[in-house]
């Protein structure tokens, strides 16, 4: 097994465009061979094994850092506690799935909530 490390650049985040690109590294356990999935008891056919033990390794690590450079930069996932213009754009989706129209659904969230649109 290798240990190889990455690195890469976020330009969004949560759906939204970063005011500032953020570079993070990440690190996984690379195998080389299938005889360190078999020693590993890490189960599948010999290419798969090796192709998708390292995908799998790969992307956890990256989402994982990319998760902690996020946090590190002060910048979280909008939930409808967190971000009003969330709040606004999951009531439009609501109300358009009533059958308003998006000028329609964008006016009443607004009002309903209380709330301007940022754009």
């Amino acid at each position: 097994m290798e240990a190889k490390t990455e690195s890469t650049v976020a330009k969004t985040a949560y759906g939204k465009t970063l005011d500032k690109p953020i570079n993070y590294s990440f690190s996984w356990d690379n195998y080389s061979n299938h005889a360190e999935v078999v020693a590993a008891n890490d189960g599948l056919t010999e290419k798969e094994i090796v192709d998708v033990r390292n995908a799998e390794r790969k992307a956890a690590a990256r989402q994982a850092a990319l998760t902690a450079a996020l946090t590190a930069a002060g910048i979280q996932k909008p939930t409808l506690e967190n971000d009003p213009q969330f709040r606004l754009q999951q009531m439009v989706k609501i109300l358009e799935a009533s059958g308003k129209s998006t000028a329609e659904a964008r006016d009443l969230a607004s009002v309903t909530l209380g709330l301007e649109w940022a754009e």
